[in-house]
């Protein structure tokens, strides 16, 4: 019974929201993958990254000391021009907020020969 006065309420925990949205399922190689992605954390957040890997390459946009409870990215991160045919292009959106929770939410294109619309 002493111990309950002893406790205080803790901090509301809070979790980033992530999504990412790629314009097309489908890259060349050489080309740019793009797209949106963004972040929400009623707590505020301090870090968002997104990245584009392949098996030999790995390109990538990020916001350090955001500061706020939203952010978004719009990308065009480009894709080796070594890539193979029918390999993934893998893209993924992270963020951590001022509680250190991290979340990592991830998408897959594929190298074609051409565009099919």
């Amino acid at each position: 019974m002493a111990l309950g006065g002893c406790l205080r309420e803790r901090d509301r925990l809070d979790v980033p929201r992530v999504t990412l949205v790629l314009e097309d399922s489908v890259v060349t190689a050489g080309d740019t993958i793009r797209g949106r992605a963004w972040a929400v954390d009623g707590t505020g957040l301090i870090y968002f990254q997104v990245t584009a890997e392949t098996a030999d390459s790995a390109a990538g946009e990020r916001r350090n000391r955001i500061g706020a409870d939203s952010v978004m990215i719009e990308f065009a991160l480009p894709v080796s021009s070594r890539a193979q045919l029918d390999e993934r292009v893998i893209v993924t959106a992270i963020a951590r907020d001022d509680q250190d929770f991290e979340i990592r939410v991830t998408d897959t294109a594929f190298v074609r020969a051409s565009r099919l619309r």
